[in-house]
């Protein structure tokens, strides 16, 4: 029969082993067809209406315990796998596979459920919600070397922000640039290793949201002097208050403006949206009656170098 496994990490899947009759598979398919079943790996399902209840963080997630769980030995988990057990952010949607280590000399195999890398399997690792996983500094430049610049930067930034900013049931890890660097050895010239050291020098842990980080590339592409980051500044008032990005040569102040300012538990502190909006409102006038200009932008913005440009020369950045 096909049953509920409660797993040593609690996330409820259905699990159907190859000895189930005939008559439950067909049954199993049934539901599947009709949407009440979601099949994460072959063998492996869960209820429809938990997984359209999960975000996609979370989804992704219940994939890799889909995979640790149908995979009949203790597996790694890596790159942007690894990212996702860490809760580190991802500028695009989660891919569908699951990242693996083999050992070393093996064949790499890819199928649409799994990624096998056969480079072996490093000697310290950590475990994440009952999964073993390469560390933080690895796992973070294993994304770097095999995505976009993009994605790479707000990996480390993430990564190195960490240090300072540890998250509830994540282990707390002290990581900086030159740990990052100390990875770029181990990657081969021909699988990203330039790209990698190109973003982990770029990296820095003082971004406090993957916006920042991209907006931050956008800047680079765009020939956009760069800014310092979470710099406090004293508004005419006499409050204080840290800004995302500063530019002392124009006094100049740049905020990327993210719908989590209005949503993120963190940021309300008790808050409604509204009245987060509101405190918004008055700090700007604040920082500007101390004789400082304020450009705000969106995410769409801050994925365009063109438009971020553009914004900013309008403002005298330039």
């Amino acid at each position: 029969m096909t049953v509920f496994i409660e797993a040593e990490w609690r996330s409820p899947l259905l699990f159907s082993r190859e000895q189930i009759a005939a008559t439950d598979k067909a049954v199993l398919l049934a539901r599947t067809r009709r949407g009440e079943l979601v099949r994460l790996f072959p063998g492996i399902y869960t209820e429809s209406n938990l997984w359209m209840s999960l975000d996609q963080d979370a989804q992704y997630r219940l994939r890799i315990e889909a995979v640790a769980l149908a995979i009949d030995r203790d597996i790694v988990v890596s790159h942007e796998s690894a990212a996702c057990l860490w809760r580190l952010p991802h500028v695009d949607a989660w891919p569908t596979r699951v990242h693996i280590l083999e050992r070393e000399g093996g064949a790499g195999r890819v199928n649409s459920k799994l990624v096998r890398h056969p480079v072996g399997v490093p000697r310290h690792l950590l475990r994440l919600d009952g999964i073993r996983v390469t560390d933080l500094a690895r796992t973070a430049m294993d994304v770097a070397a095999t995505n976009p610049f993009m994605e790479g930067v707000t990996t480390l930034d993430a990564a190195l922000r960490r240090t300072f900013h540890p998250i509830p049931g994540v282990p707390r890890t002290l990581l900086t640039r030159e740990h990052l660097l100390l990875e770029v050895p181990r990657i081969p010239l021909t699988h990203g290793q330039a790209k990698a050291r190109r973003a982990a020098e770029f990296a820095d842990g003082r971004a406090d949201r993957p916006g920042e980080s991209i907006s931050r590339v956008s800047m680079s592409i765009a020939g956009v002097p760069a800014p310092q980051l979470q710099v406090e500044l004293q508004g005419a008032s006499g409050r204080w208050y840290v800004v995302d990005f500063w530019w002392p040569q124009f006094a100049h102040i740049g905020e990327f403006d993210g719908r989590f300012k209005y949503t993120d538990p963190e940021f309300l502190r008790g808050r409604s949206p509204e009245r987060a909006l509101l405190d918004e409102k008055a700090r700007e006038d604040d920082l500007r009656a101390a004789g400082r200009g304020m450009s705000r932008w969106t995410w769409e913005v801050a994925l365009s170098p063109k438009r971020l440009r553009q914004l900013l020369n309008a403002a005298g950045v330039r």
